[in-house]
């Protein structure tokens, strides 16, 4: 064999070799990268109820509640769109903020932002009187926070229904969203 001839045989030996190389790289990189996206959806900031629908249905609706801490917390605020702004019931158990909103509607998600006066124990309630509920949600460990709840249920009136506070103060949220 002349050198050429040598040289073009290690070559073809070779490449083989560094096509296996570069498709294990390949597959390395492909690894990595689900694994990045994977954790990257995991940790994603708003999750359950959002993912149902993109519009928030108790926006800017009437809201009425079992009580206000005073004329500056009213239910209002609750479906006003803005987190400056907060609804606060009078400091006992049970309390109820409820959402008309407007015709009976498929919920499939639920969005409460709470203030640090939150509820341990609460219910999503459903109605299409204002009279017979129908609890979509219930819990008796609540976190605060924003709670973002996957529920399933129609009505035309939706209610937070707070049955345990979590301090000596009433029920307080900055934000009640219907999805």
């Amino acid at each position: 064999m002349n050198g050429r001839h040598l040289q073009r045989s290690r070559l073809r030996r070779r490449a083989p070799a560094s096509g296996r190389a570069a498709v294990s790289l390949l597959a390395f990189a492909a690894l990595v990268v689900s694994v990045l996206v994977a954790g990257l959806g995991a940790t994603a900031p708003k999750a359950s109820a959002a993912t149902c629908g993109t519009t928030n249905i108790a926006l800017n609706k009437t809201a009425t509640a079992s009580s206000t801490e005073n004329a500056g917390t009213p239910a209002s605020a609750a479906v006003d769109g803005s987190t400056t702004t907060r609804w606060s019931s009078a400091f006992s158990d049970p309390q109820w903020l409820e959402v008309d909103l407007g015709s009976s509607q498929s919920i499939c998600g639920v969005t409460l932002n709470w203030e640090a006066a939150y509820a341990t124990a609460f219910q999503i309630q459903v109605s299409t009187d204002n009279t017979n509920w129908t609890s979509i949600y219930s819990t008796t460990t609540g976190t605060g926070g924003v709670q973002n709840l996957t529920v399933s249920g129609t009505g035309r009136y939706i209610r937070m229904n707070g049955t345990a506070r979590a301090t000596i103060y009433g029920y307080s949220l900055w934000e009640f969203e219907v999805y």
